[in-house]
């Protein structure tokens, strides 16, 4: 046993690209130790801008032994009557190197075969790795990857050096023309030359005595310390944004905080442009003051200790007054002209070459919303159509031009200026929500509406011209869009008509040209809109066969399907329930092959179980389909589960297959009726019985 250390050192990769890196890392390398038989501890995975480091403690020092079961011919040929070998025995034992005397069987496929058992001895540990690790190293996945010199390998930038050590000892190992060595590179302008490293236990230490902390927590921690010392410093709270502070510790090897200011005056500004512009393009930490108010104040990192803490500061706050006073004028600039009169501009915007303009949307967008208006009972259509025609009016303002991140926000922004009511303003932001996985959602119900009427927009307009993602590939985002609009409508509770919706989406779309039919594009769609469903509720913790049962109804009604779910759920602790599933799966088994409609003759009942079972069924349809009219699915349940018993004494007094044809189908029209009741609710044939 010994542990493993693995540097890969490259130049300066960018902070978006290390934490899948380090996520495919670790699977690669975990499948291929595991494949090629060398047992491993606790893998340790760490990211800076210029390296990926791999600590495994307790690797074994050489494969474990393995059982390698070669087949031969079939034992019918490999013997004749006597039992003697044939020569198709003979000729495998030859090849095999072993005696027929040492030719055993196993049964493969469900035929017996000669076969001959080798036990294959572990190789070196140092032996296996090269090989594996080029292997390893060659899918770690990035967003990017690029050649450099003459080189095939494909890496997300170039390497230059590497670091491979397994219990103290290097293990040689050449990657696009480098070859690895015990020797690292630390910090680029704190440290020189190379720095040789003895074993996995000394590596931090001594990467951390040259500038370079390797310890993801420790550099993260050293980030929080420099926040919490200069909000001290200026009496504010800086905003901690995840994304940003994750950023910054995969820009920086050695974080060193520095604190800036910037000119009151750009405090007229709006808040969120002067955050926008710190955060997203200067990779600066706004500050407020305990109100929630800015402070002429941010924070950044350095990635060095500067030889002058002022030059630097003053280089900083210099590149942010210019970005500043740009914004400043772009916000004065923009305030001159209303969005309603950008309206009719968007017709020089091309929202895709083969779904026309932006204008083309926005009033394929409007004519949904009204349509979804009049299903939700919203009655503010004036509100409406007056918001509709704006949604994307701020994609031609200067402001948005330059900081594209704010497109929604700035159309709140100047719509409040313009004198429209909040909620008008904020619905203008809110239609873009939401912006990822578990992102906010609209609060306001004009929002939700123009924000499912602008994604199913795209999403029908996309699938009608035949374009889908693929694979990984999504260059237009539809399944954040799909999922927008499952997570909108289950949120506002919104009960819609999945197939009249994407018939609306559809039909306003008639200017597109070279369209699918509407029923290929519905059922393209809908299968791809239950796909999203499936995998975000799985994602939220939902149990996958209780998911799948309802996706038919997802099909119809996302919101109705959403609802079976989570009654489903609830009731799945009843005991009984689980019993019933039994049940129920044999009244599935038995008539899954019918599918005519079958009439129930009471006359031809011969035993009490069957007639107690019919009666059951007689009184609580009613009810059931009444729960299932008016949404109440726990009451709907209820019902179904009341059936266990005289289901279960059905099944254990009754034979079905009665050798009298009438009896026999009289006995599966009464069972065919009660699983077509069933699977009113949802499919209960997916769901798994523990």
């Amino acid at each position: 046993m010994g542990d493993f250390l693995l540097e890969i050192g490259t130049e300066e990769i960018p902070a978006r690209f290390i934490e899948p890196a380090k996520e495919g890392l670790l699977r690669s390398l975990s499948d291929g130790l595991t494949q090629a038989r060398i047992s491993f501890g606790n893998i340790y995975i760490q990211g800076t801008p210029r390296r990926l480091a791999v600590i495994i403690d307790n690797m074994a020092d050489k494969q474990e032994e393995t059982k390698i079961i070669k087949f031969g011919p079939p034992a019918n040929r490999a013997y004749d009557e006597t039992g003697s070998p044939t020569k198709a025995a003979i000729g495998f034992a030859k090849s095999q190197n072993v005696a027929v005397e040492d030719l055993k069987k196993a049964v493969k496929d469900g035929i017996e075969f000669v076969t001959v058992e080798k036990i294959e001895k572990g190789m070196p540990t140092t032996t296996v790795l090269p090989d594996l690790l080029k292997d390893v190293i060659s899918k770690i996945p990035f967003q990017k990857k690029m050649r450099w010199g003459g080189e095939s390998f494909e890496y997300a930038r170039p390497i230059q050096w590497l670091l491979v050590l397994f219990d103290s000892m290097p293990v040689d190992v050449e990657i696009a023309d480098v070859k690895s060595s015990n020797y690292t590179y630390c910090h680029r302008f704190l440290s020189k030359g190379p720095i040789e490293i003895k074993n996995a236990q000394e590596y931090r230490d001594r990467l951390r005595q040259n500038y370079v902390i390797i310890d993801e927590s420790e550099r993260m921690g050293i980030i929080l310390k420099g926040i919490e010392d200069i909000e001290k410093r200026v009496g504010g709270i800086a905003i901690r944004d995840e994304d940003l502070l994750k950023e910054i510790l995969y820009i920086t090897e050695y974080p060193y905080p520095l604190a800036g200011t910037f000119d009151r005056s750009f405090l007229k500004i709006p808040k969120e442009v002067l955050i926008n512009v710190m955060k997203s393009h200067q990779k600066y930490i706004p500050i407020e003051n305990p109100e929630g108010d800015l402070m002429p104040f941010f924070i950044f990192f350095a990635n060095t200790v500067p030889v002058s803490d002022s030059n630097v500061i003053k280089g900083n706050e210099k590149v942010l007054r210019a970005r500043l006073a740009d914004a400043g004028f772009f916000f004065e600039e923009d305030k001159k002209i209303t969005l309603s009169s950008l309206y009719e501009r968007l017709s020089s915007i091309v929202f895709h070459v083969r779904l026309g303009t932006l204008k083309e949307k926005t009033d394929r967008v409007a004519e949904i919303a009204d349509y979804l208006a009049r299903i939700l009972n919203y009655n503010e259509t004036e509100s409406l159509k007056k918001v509709a025609r704006i949604i994307k009016a701020d994609l031609l303002t200067h402001m948005v031009g330059e900081f594209p991140e704010l497109q929604g926000t700035m159309g709140r922004i100047y719509a409040g200026l313009q004198g429209y009511e909040p909620d008008e303003a904020t619905a203008i932001e809110e239609h873009y929500l939401p912006t990822g996985g578990d992102g906010d959602l609209p609060k306001t119900q004009l929002g939700s509406i123009l924000g499912i009427a602008d994604k199913i927009d795209s999403l029908v307009a996309f699938f009608s011209v035949g374009i889908t993602p693929s694979g990984n590939l999504d260059p237009y985002a539809l399944r954040r869009q799909a999922l927008g609009v499952i997570r909108i409508i289950t949120d506002k509770r919104y009960n819609i008509s999945l197939s009249e919706l994407i018939r609306c989406a559809y039909d306003v779309g008639s200017g597109i040209k070279d369209k699918l039919s509407f029923e290929d594009t519905k059922a393209s769609l809908v299968e791809f809109i239950q796909t999203r469903f499936k995998f975000s509720m799985i994602e939220e913790g939902h149990r996958q066969d209780f998911v799948e049962s309802v996706l038919d109804v997802v099909g119809n009604d996302i919101y109705d399907g959403y609802e079976r779910l989570l009654s489903l759920e609830n009731q799945s602790a009843i005991e009984d329930f689980e019993k019933l599933m039994v049940g129920f799966k044999r009244v599935y088994n038995i008539t899954k092959q019918i599918f005519d409609s079958m009439q129930i003759d009471t006359s031809l009942f011969r035993q009490d179980e069957e007639r107690s079972l019919y009666l059951l069924y007689d009184a609580k349809k009613d009810e059931f389909f009444n729960y299932i009219e008016k949404r109440q699915y726990a009451q709907a349940l209820t019902v179904l589960i009341s059936f266990k018993s005289d289901i279960d004494s059905f099944f254990d007094k009754v034979f079905v297959m009665d050798k009298e044809e009438s009896i026999k189908n009289n006995r599966l029209a009464l069972l065919k009726h009660i699983k077509d009741m069933f699977l009113t609710y949802s499919d209960f044939s997916k769901i798994r019985i523990e």
